[in-house]
């Protein structure tokens, strides 16, 4: 494979994506295999990668965001401590929710199942944190994860319950009885 010239590697991921599209425009055989290439990378999604980044995220929030958050803040009112963590920490998992959205709207199911497994296993970790944000808003991990498995349910992605049941231990409620089969059953 050849070397990158120093201008592409110059390039921001903006002018990059123009370029893409002036290259697809120019040479619209290359199309087919763009969009061939663009669905490999789509449906490689790795759970326990994305468990390790939405844990990482919510762990290192920033407690300085907080402080800038809460209180009185002018024009709004008294903003409660749990509301302002909430709405950064909201803020850093939007991204992972977005993604489970696009992965199922482009009908890729099963990537958009891993996702959400991933994303599950990730605030099932961020449970009881202290010395972060999260300390702050302590039931967070537990309300977002029912809103994502609600997320799915509304998109149409079927949870893998062997991927889920055994380890979110305190979450069994939360596990609907849609999810997919466990290992040697059938769907009913």
């Amino acid at each position: 494979m050849p070397a990158r010239t120093p201008a592409l590697n110059a390039l921001t991921a903006a002018e990059k994506a123009e370029l893409l599209d002036a290259l697809l425009d120019a040479r619209p055989a290359l199309r087919e295999q763009a969009e061939q290439l663009a669905v490999q990378r789509l449906s490689r999604v790795d759970p326990a990668g994305v468990a390790d980044d939405v844990e990482f995220n919510l762990r290192s929030a920033d407690i300085d965001e907080l402080n800038a958050r809460a209180g009185y803040q002018p024009g709004i009112g008294y903003v409660h401590p749990v509301e302002a963590a909430d709405d950064v920490l909201d803020e850093l998992l939007q991204p992972y929710l977005d993604d489970l959205r696009r992965h199922a709207k482009l009908g890729m199911m099963a990537a958009a199942a891993d996702l959400a497994v991933g994303i599950l296993h990730g605030l099932h970790r961020c449970r009881g944190s202290s010395e972060s944000l999260l300390e702050y808003s302590p039931d967070y991990a537990d309300e977002r994860a029912a809103e994502v498995v609600r997320q799915c349910g509304v998109v149409g992605v079927e949870l893998p319950i062997d991927d889920l049941a055994d380890v979110l231990s305190g979450w069994e409620r939360l596990i609907p009885r849609s999810c997919g089969p466990r290992a040697g059953e059938s769907k009913r």
